[in-house]
């Protein structure tokens, strides 16, 4: 399954339903893949009254300007570094020391939510394995 296409968001959003959630958890991360097969693209992880899930921005509509609140961090990472994070191939916190993630704004954001993600990705172990570019 392509990471990113619509399919592989939908198995994603299917993967983390029911997601135990603290109510106190919520923020939105946009995540821009640069160099993509598709060119770049934009993608919205947001948590919020005990909800995870993400959605594709598309391509005429810039995050800033999507209908939702604007995201509080923006995560910046090559296609290939998010494929292989997708693949359960690279821990995300050696690439940010590495220097392969980029991220600005409120990086409380990222301290807050990163339980939420440790337990997103221990729900996605089939989707990991199905993951293609």
């Amino acid at each position: 399954m392509r990471l990113y296409s619509d399919e592989w968001i939908a198995a994603f959003n299917q993967a983390v339903a029911g997601l135990e959630l603290d109510a106190g958890v919520s923020f939105r991360m946009l995540q821009v893949v640069r160099d993509s097969p598709e060119g770049t693209l934009q993608i919205v992880l947001s948590a919020h009254e005990g909800r995870v899930a993400i959605e594709r921005v598309p391509d005429a509509v810039p995050a800033v300007h999507h209908a939702e609140p604007a995201p509080q961090v923006t995560v910046s990472v090559q296609f290939d570094d998010a494929l292989a994070l997708a693949r359960g191939e690279l821990d995300p916190a050696r690439l940010l020391a590495a220097g392969r993630v980029r991220a600005r704004g409120d990086l409380s954001v990222l301290v807050r939510g990163q339980a939420l993600l440790v337990a997103t990705t221990a729900r996605l172990g089939p989707l990991t394995a199905e993951t293609t570019s």
